[in-house]
C-alpha cells in the first residue's frame, strides 16, 4: 500500500479538501456568472473581455490553491511512512494531468473564442474523466470508476445543457468528496 500513496493521490483527508476546494470555486463561479448576466451587481458594469479575464484569474487560481492543497496533504502522509517525495508513478500521473490540463485548456479556449460556450464544461468533465481513466493502474483507489463517471456526466451535460453547471459541481465536489470519504480509512 505505501507505494500507491503518490503525491497527487486523492485518497481520504486529501478528495474531501479537493471537492471542498471545488464546490467554493463553482459556487464562486455560478455568483460572478449569475450576477454578470442579471446586470445587478459589481460586476455587471465590467466590459466582457476584463470579465473574461476575471474568470480566467479565478480559474487559474482554483487550479493552483487544489494542486498545493493535495500536494501539501500528500507531503506530510508519505513523510510519516518514510516515502521518497516524488516517485515515478507520481512524476508520471503528474504528467498525464498536465497533458490533458494543457490540452483542455487550449480546446477549450478554442470552443470559447468560436462561440461554443455550451461544450465548455462536457469537455472538461470529459477530458478530466479520461485523465482518471489513464491513471487508474498508477493509482490505489477506483480512479478510473471516478473517471467513467466524470465521463457519463460529461456526456449528461451535453444531452441536458441547462443542467451542465450543476453536473459540473456534483462531480468535481460531491465526486471527489464520496471517493475521498470511500478511501478515508481503506486499509489494503
Amino acid at each position: 500500500m505505501k507505494n500507491k500513496i503518490h503525491n497527487l493521490s486523492l485518497r481520504g483527508i486529501t478528495g474531501i479538501f479537493a471537492g471542498v476546494i471545488s464546490l467554493i470555486y463553482i459556487f464562486g463561479i455560478h455568483l460572478l456568472l449569475s450576477q454578470y448576466a442579471s446586470g445587478s451587481a459589481g460586476v455587471s458594469v465590467l466590459p466582457i473581455s476584463f470579465f473574461e479575464m476575471l474568470i480566467l484569474g479565478v480559474t487559474f487560481l482554483y487550479i493552483l490553491i487544489s494542486y498545493i492543497t493535495i500536494t501539501l496533504i500528500n507531503r506530510r502522509r508519505r513523510k510519516k511512512l518514510y516515502l521518497r517525495k516524488w516517485d515515478f508513478k507520481a512524476k508520471k500521473i503528474r504528467r498525464i494531468y498536465l497533458v490533458f490540463l494543457l490540452l483542455g485548456g487550449i480546446i477549450l479556449y478554442f470552443l470559447m473564442a468560436n462561440g461554443l460556450l455550451k461544450l465548455v464544461i462536457p469537455t472538461s468533465l470529459i477530458l478530466y474523466g479520461i485523465a482518471g481513466i489513464i491513471c487508474n493502474k498508477r493509482t490505489f483507489g477506483a480512479t478510473a470508476v471516478l473517471g467513467f463517471i466524470f465521463f457519463i456526466l460529461g456526456g449528461l451535460a451535453i444531452l441536458l445543457p441547462s443542467f451542465a453547471f450543476y453536473l459540473w459541481g456534483f462531480a468535481f465536489g460531491i465526486c471527489h468528496i464520496i471517493y475521498g470519504l470511500v478511501y478515508f480509512n481503506y486499509k489494503r
